[in-house]
């Protein structure tokens, strides 16, 4: 059985490998501070004070905390 993919993440089909299904049991959901899912082989930092922000929200994170500026070279 091929799955077609559609997360632009993954590019192709996804291939069965063999025929025995595998549950994962899932007992917490794994979010950061901005409520992000964070999931296998993400990237996310961890801070001092406890927080964990996933790379995806790291810039919102630095300006609301840091008042971080992000600047382009030109």
């Amino acid at each position: 059985m091929n799955l077609q993919v559609e997360n632009p993440m993954v590019l192709g089909t996804l291939e069965t490998v063999n025929r025995v299904s595998t549950n994962h049991l899932v007992e917490k959901e794994f979010r950061d501070f901005y409520g992000s899912l964070i999931v296998s082989n993400d990237d996310y930092m961890e801070f001092p004070n406890g927080d964990i922000v996933h790379m995806d929200n790291i810039h919102t994170y630095l300006e609301d905390h840091f008042k971080a500026s992000f600047c382009t070279k030109k």
